[in-house]
């Protein structure tokens, strides 16, 4: 809790505001710096919820709402983080967090993407930057003191510096939420989701004692709330429906939180956490039982991904990787169809298709981190560190990356390898450099 406690900070202090300003395309690179210790900070706390699935799940439906916010040209990107506490949370650079008990809590796929609409409003209406230029020595020596009491994991130190800051500033934080709210609304009316999506799960919290710490970092009101459902009514509900993805990935969590399998009014959704529940026992045949009753009502790319992992576990590999194709497009699908090849003795196989998806794509820490362990397996240490590196870059820990792109050169045989990873080495000192210059 500690160190969600940082995280708690930095949200509250990207509420700040009576008027929307100009808005600016790009970020300075005093933006690009907070933003990376942020993202060390997020990835320290070890809460990053560690599936790829969950994880890609919630960065599409991001990126997707962030193209109809005031400012798509924003840096954006989105973390679940395992926490039983209905919390989100935008940092510096647009990093965007929600906590599982805020996905679990939701009822509709629209609930969601209001939070996230929510969220990234105060990422385009600077939020953040705009408080921090306000107070701009206050909210150094705050968050100087976050960064101390995490790595002396002393939280009397974060308290006393959220009472001095929060409390002086509740009036901004509302009219910030204010702002959120009617460019969020905005964004899901845009996006094809129910606007009233945002109202709602507002309103739930008034009566949710588990949401004490949203509402802290989210002041709600009566005349907020109304305004919101206002604000959002149409004459019809052609909204979007909930997508699969949404359904099983919520189950999923459940699953994992409550280590049982949640009865569903939807027969595609139980046959489908049925299948999930028997490969998480090891059960596989009577996983592919529930997943070939599946796969004949549901043609969805969990519904895919599932089948491969489960055939793959059979050692019926072919079979796996034609339901893996179905989904060649997505990140999730390619992840697991490199495992399923490295864990049926054709790790060729799995490095091929995972560097070819790379190659064109920045891919996920999760991706990299594959990769790395794969080229270990086959001897090829200069590949692995190299995607080791990578894997640390998307942390935010780049020093550490430098130290093993460093490695990958020392080790490498390859001479365009070599020129590449100089490049890399170079870029990632000067960034760094580039940093430690910046005034605090």
């Amino acid at each position: 809790m500690m160190k969600l406690l940082v995280i708690w900070v930095l949200t509250a202090l990207s509420a700040f505001a009576l008027n929307i300003p100009e808005l600016v395309p790009t970020e300075s690179l005093q933006e690009q710096k907070q933003g990376n210790e942020f993202l060390q900070i997020i990835w320290d706390t070890d809460l990053v919820v560690d599936d790829i699935e969950t994880q890609v799940y919630l960065k599409k439906l991001g990126f997707e709402l962030s193209t109809y916010s005031e400012n798509p040209s924003k840096h954006f990107n989105f973390f679940m983080l395992e926490d039983a506490s209905i919390n989100a949370f935008a940092g510096p650079y647009g990093y965007i967090g929600v906590h599982t008990g805020m996905l679990l809590s939701s009822d509709s796929e629209s609930e969601l993407a209001g939070v996230l609409s929510h969220e990234i409003s105060h990422v385009t209406q600077n939020h953040l930057t705009r408080f921090s230029e306000k107070t701009a020595k206050q909210t150094y020596l705050m968050l100087a003191g976050m960064l101390v009491a995490v790595l002396v994991k002393d939280s009397s130190i974060a308290v006393s510096s959220v009472a001095a800051i929060a409390q002086q500033n509740i009036n901004f934080t509302r009219e910030h939420e204010w702002e959120a709210d009617r460019i969020g609304t905005k964004m899901l009316l845009k996006s094809g989701f129910d606007p009233k999506g945002m109202a709602h799960f507002f309103k739930k919290l008034k009566d949710s004692p588990s949401a004490n710490e949203f509402l802290r970092t989210h002041p709600l009101s009566i005349n907020r709330i109304s305004d919101s459902i206002q604000r959002s009514a149409r004459e019809y509900d052609d909204y979007r429906a909930d997508s699969f993805e949404y359904l099983t990935i919520k189950a999923k969590l459940y699953y994992h939180q409550y280590k049982r399998v949640k009865l569903e009014t939807s027969k595609v959704l139980n046959l489908y956490m049925q299948a999930y529940d028997a490969l998480e026992k090891q059960k596989y045949q009577q996983a592919k039982n529930h997943i070939d009753q599946l796969l004949e009502l549901n043609h969805n790319n969990p519904t895919y991904i599932l089948a491969g992992r489960i055939y793959s576990k059979l050692a019926q590999i072919d079979k796996a990787q034609a339901y893996f194709s179905k989904v060649s497009d997505s990140e999730t699908g390619i992840y697991y169809a490199a495992k399923a090849y490295a864990a049926n003795n054709k790790i060729t196989n799995g490095i091929s298709i995972l560097r070819r998806y790379l190659k064109l794509n920045i891919g996920t820490y999760y991706s990299h981190k594959l990769l790395s362990f794969l080229y270990v397996n086959v001897g090829k240490l200069d590949r692995a560190h190299n995607h080791n590196a990578k894997a640390l870059v998307l942390q935010g820990k780049l020093s550490e990356g430098v130290i093993r792109y460093q490695r990958a050169k020392s080790v490498t045989q390859s001479r365009n390898l070599f020129d590449v990873l100089t490049v890399r080495i170079k870029r990632l000192e000067r960034l760094i450099d580039l940093y430690q210059n910046l005034p605090n």
